[in-house]
C-alpha cells in the first residue's frame, strides 16, 4: 500500500470516527433532556382503577351512514 492510499485510509476512518462521536453526543444530550423534561409523565392507572379495552362492535349502520348511502345512490 502506498503512503498516499494509507493516508488516504486514515483520513476517511477519523472522519468516520469525529462522525460517530458527533451522533452519539448528540443521541446522549437528546435523551438526557427527553429524561429532564417537567410535567410529562407516563398514565398510570390508579391502584383500585380497572383498565378494560374497548369493545370493537364492527359495522354499525347509523343514521349518517344511512345518510351517506341515500345521496351516494342519487
Amino acid at each position: 500500500m502506498s503512503e498516499k492510499s494509507q493516508q488516504r485510509t486514515v483520513r476517511a476512518h477519523s472522519e468516520e470516527r469525529r462522525r460517530f462521536l458527533k451522533t452519539a453526543g448528540l443521541a446522549g444530550s437528546s435523551a438526557a433532556a427527553a429524561a429532564a423534561m417537567p410535567g410529562i409523565v407516563a398514565a398510570v392507572p390508579e391502584a383500585g382503577e380497572t383498565v378494560t379495552e374497548p369493545v370493537d362492535t364492527g359495522y354499525r349502520e347509523s343514521a349518517h351512514v344511512r345518510d351517506y348511502y341515500r345521496t351516494a345512490s342519487e
